[in-house]
């Protein structure tokens, strides 16, 4: 019965399985509105995984296995505090198939499929719960329409984003965020009445992790989850992520300590060969000054415009080499007007990237990460003579921008 038909009828099972594939950089300069808040992180990704189509009314009979990736949005905090309950927020995805595995639906006559999605669990490294099902509530799609010949994505949530959680951090230490793994039992529907069952269940291959997150601080912080990041990312290749992490930081300025965010945003892959290395690519920043520190910095006589130079951003590698490296060691900050009670978002540099890598892993190490470290500036403002210099100590806790199993 399922003799000659049944490699196409395989490979249509996969291309059906997008349908369960959600969980959960700019080339120049970053634009001030894809900055998110302070505290901030945001990210696309897109994992590779690899779907096995097996065969329910064969006992479950494996038919096929289809490598292919899972393309996924999300916001999150930069750092949590102890016991603090979190969300990963505004999640989507989805996977786009290539224009032969809709060609091969049209030999077989199939143009329709169901879809009950049973299983999509994002994990929590160090979290409790250490994983969560979104769609503990099965959710159905019906007649999804496959036109052969024509590129097909599929993802969900159908309308709207999806928030995973809550997840509750550890005393200390780190958590990592990761696509575990997804289920769909499909239904596949040709024109002239076949109609087959088949079930895909689709793991992570390599590089799973979206983020890792430091612990610190205070503890009794409220429920963290965020609501309206801007998430205007392009494509991503299959094994990189573009992301925009907006990072708090207390900086030294005349004797007086003032609250800013330093962004930075750029492509990254999500793995480190063992005797190769990474680099961020399309790597730029911005200068985030809170109003209520350009009240401050107004309150304390100082007018008008100001601008300068970033002399350092060093970001800080722990399993790779170089240990620290700046990436902004002379960065023009052109003048800039103080406006009360108006946030100053600011890209740096204002035209073209930045340079970040190669970091290289160290012999024995299992990751590469890469946090950011200390910052400094040197500005004038208008009517004072000379530049003030600001310094700015590592965030803490810790900013992660990545953390890289090395492969």
């Amino acid at each position: 019965m399922f003799g000659r038909p049944l490699r196409r009828i395989a490979v249509l099972a996969a291309l059906s399985a997008a349908l369960l594939t959600t969980v959960v950089p700019p080339a120049e300069a970053l634009a001030p509105a894809d900055v998110p808040a302070v505290g901030v992180d945001t990210g696309r990704f897109d994992l590779p995984i690899s779907c096995a189509i097996t065969l329910p009314d064969l006992g479950g009979t494996k038919v096929f296995d289809l490598g292919t990736s899972v393309d996924v949005q999300g916001v999150v905090a930069t750092s949590l505090g102890p016991g603090q309950q979190f969300y990963l927020s505004q999640g989507s995805g989805a996977i786009t198939f290539p224009t032969w595995l809709t060609g091969l639906a049209g030999t077989v006559g199939i143009d329709r499929a169901d879809a009950a999605v049973s299983e999509l669990s994002i994990g929590a490294a160090n979290a409790t719960p250490p994983s969560i099902n979104v769609t503990e509530n099965p959710q159905t799609i019906k007649d999804i329409v496959i036109k052969p010949g024509e590129p097909l994505t599929v993802g969900l949530p159908l309308q709207g984003t999806f928030d995973v959680g809550p997840y509750t951090a550890p005393p200390n230490g780190t958590v990592t965020l990761k696509f575990e793994q997804a289920v769909a039992h499909v239904t596949l529907k040709a024109s002239w009445g076949l109609q087959l069952k088949v079930d895909a269940t689709c793991k992570p291959t390599a590089g799973n992790a979206l983020l890792t997150i430091a612990v610190g601080g205070p503890a009794g912080q409220p429920v963290s989850l965020v609501h309206g990041a801007p998430l205007n990312f392009p494509p991503v290749a299959p094994g990189y992520l573009n992301g925009i992490i907006n990072a708090p930081y207390r900086c030294s300025f005349g004797g007086e300590q003032l609250d800013a965010g330093i962004a930075v945003g750029g492509t990254i892959p999500l793995t480190v060969p063992r005797t190769g290395s990474m680099s961020f690519t399309d790597a730029s920043g911005a200068l985030t000054i809170p109003k209520a520190t350009v009240n401050k910095l107004l309150d304390k006589g100082f007018s008008g415009s100001f601008s300068g130079r970033v002399t350092e951003l060093n970001l800080v590698v722990r399993g790779g080499t170089p240990a620290v490296q700046n990436v902004a060691a002379n960065v023009p900050i052109p003048p800039t007007p103080l406006v009360r009670d108006r946030d100053i978002v600011l890209p740096l540099p204002t035209t073209g990237t930045l340079s970040a890598g190669p970091f290289r892993p160290d012999p024995g190490a299992s990751s590469v990460a890469v946090s950011l470290g200390s910052a400094a500036a040197a500005i004038a403002f208008d009517g004072n003579a000379g530049e003030l210099p600001i310094t700015c100590g590592a965030p803490s806790p810790e900013v992660y921008l990545v953390e890289n199993p090395v492969t």
